[in-house]
């Protein structure tokens, strides 16, 4: 239950009231001193040991920290939806100290994010998960009065200004004596110089900055949390079914021939191989396969939005209406499985003649990704009734994120060339260099000839960065006992790696 202000609850309306109706009353909350105080210690530690620390433990500890504040305060917090969302948002957390590319932190803070505002909100249709997203941001305003309310109360409470002077004192006390003792000692020096950021003027904008940001962004969580909007009163409004059955059977059915045309050029370029399509298109078949790759992945999305309006429109009165709404879609999704299989192909036969990047690989979880929705959208169609289908989408892209992380998208890259130049000679090393620092484990551990592999690692050490304690990240950690002996390699190395990718 949320507790309520019984004070509060006899005030008037306030124009925040009006402006959100009742989609996101406010039930009179009492003022939420704890939200507001862990809230602001969290921006306080991201402010000082975020700038100019690399992706590790410091933006674990964050996360981890505004979620367990955030979880405390959820009103739907013992739902099973939530629970699976925790479990899957403290793996997405873990990448950031698991793989040193930022571009997995990245995707997994987004993907976490999306779970959570379904997991404080209840979302489940489409419209609702969207409305929770947007219903983070707006926490900011719509939660100005409750924290109106904590500050007055927090500033009345007879205990602050004993907790102020304290804390101002013990502050004091670490400062001067930790000067002191790093002046006269080398090793706690070098401790105090990992644990403690050096504040410079020049940083001062920029720490204040990521406390506003990321203890706003906690704080307008946590009141997301206590006061959810009620967005299971979002619904779109019911389609109107066309009024006669071909109405909607005759594009879907235009649809279906284009399928079975695109199939039908598929099998005569597989049975009449590299010959047939250079005679009849003049393309080589690398130059065929990869031509198509990103069109298929827009055809698979525009298909399952088809689907989506051509379940709205058809009719359902009749038995027969359902039928044919069963069969026609329920092929229609089959032959969108075969073009994903036929994209996926193409990429795969794509990186086998011209190598593997990490791109291409991200591309292919994707298209795989969409294809996991078509069958999704397949078993609803089975019984008519898709209401799990986007949480079931939501929870299954974040998965795949965590497992493309948990992967090793530059490790798996790096291995799947060298196998390549072990089976025919050709390999990209100008592009094999360029890969992070989970990719180093890999080459130091190939049988690469040895100049060429200390080239490598040695354009791999040029991008490396030391970590302090609070920055450490595993796949940095692994990088840099290999990265290491290769810094005072030769500088001819860029020709060298430039004539073996050209050859």
């Amino acid at each position: 239950p949320v507790a309520v202000d019984p004070v509060a609850a006899d005030r008037g309306r306030t124009v925040l009231d009006d402006l959100f109706g009742s989609l996101w009353p406010e039930p009179a909350l009492r003022p939420q001193p704890a939200l507001l105080l862990g809230s602001l210690a969290i921006g306080a530690f991201a402010a000082a040991a975020l700038p100019s620390r690399a992706i590790g433990v410091a933006v674990l500890v964050v996360l981890l920290a505004a979620g367990a504040l955030v979880l405390s305060a959820a009103r739907h917090r013992r739902t099973r939806w939530t629970a699976a969302s925790a479990v899957v948002c403290l793996g997405l957390a873990a990448l950031t100290v698991v793989r040193a590319d930022p571009v997995f932190a990245v995707l997994g803070v987004a993907a976490g994010g999306a779970l959570v505002a379904t997991a404080l909100t209840d979302a489940r249709s489409l419209l609702q998960l969207l409305a929770g997203g947007v219903a983070w941001v707006a926490a900011g305003v719509r939660g100005l009065p409750l924290l109106g309310r904590t500050i007055t109360a927090t500033s009345r409470h007879r205990h602050l200004w004993a907790v102020v002077r304290t804390a101002a004192l013990s502050l004091l006390v670490l400062v001067v004596f930790g000067a002191l003792f790093s002046a006269a000692d080398a090793v706690f020096g070098h401790w105090a110089d990992a644990l403690v950021p050096a504040i410079a003027w020049d940083t001062l904008l920029l720490r204040g900055f990521v406390w506003f940001v990321v203890g706003g962004v906690v704080l307008a969580g946590s009141y997301l949390a206590l006061n959810p909007p009620r967005v299971d009163r979002l619904a779109l409004p019911a389609g109107r079914p066309v009024a006669r059955r071909w109405e909607w059977l005759v594009p879907v059915g235009v649809l279906l021939v284009l399928f079975a045309g695109f199939l039908a050029a598929q099998a005569s370029a597989m049975w009449g191989g590299h010959e047939y399509l250079r005679r009849t298109t003049g393309l080589s078949y690398g130059d065929y396969v990869h031509q198509g790759f990103g069109q298929l992945v827009v055809v698979t999305v525009l298909t399952l939005v088809v689907i989506a309006v051509a379940a709205r429109k058809a009719p359902r009165r009749e038995p027969a209406d359902r039928l044919t709404l069963r069969v026609v879609l329920g092929l229609l999704c089959v032959l969108t499985l075969v073009v994903v299989a036929s994209a996926l192909y193409r990429m795969h036969v794509y990186q086998v003649a011209y190598g593997f990047t990490t791109l291409r690989l991200v591309v292919d979880v994707f298209e795989a990704w969409l294809g996991l929705l078509v069958v999704l959208v397949l078993l609803g169609g089975v019984r008519l009734s898709g209401w799990w289908v986007p949480r079931a989408a939501l929870i299954s892209g974040a998965v795949l994120v965590l497992g493309l992380g948990l992967l090793n998208p530059d490790g798996f890259v790096a291995r799947h060339n060298l196998e390549r130049w072990h089976a025919t000679g050709r390999l990209d090393a100008a592009y094999l260099a360029s890969l992070g620092d989970d990719a180093a484990p890999t080459v130091a551990g190939s049988a690469l000839p040895q100049e060429l592999r200390a080239c490598v690692l040695a354009q791999m050490a040029a991008s490396h960065s030391a970590d302090d304690v609070l920055s450490w990240n595993l796949g940095r950690a692994r990088a840099a006992a290999v990265l290491a002996p290769a810094s005072d390699t030769d500088p001819t190395c860029t020709e060298l790696l430039l004539d073996t990718s050209a050859g």
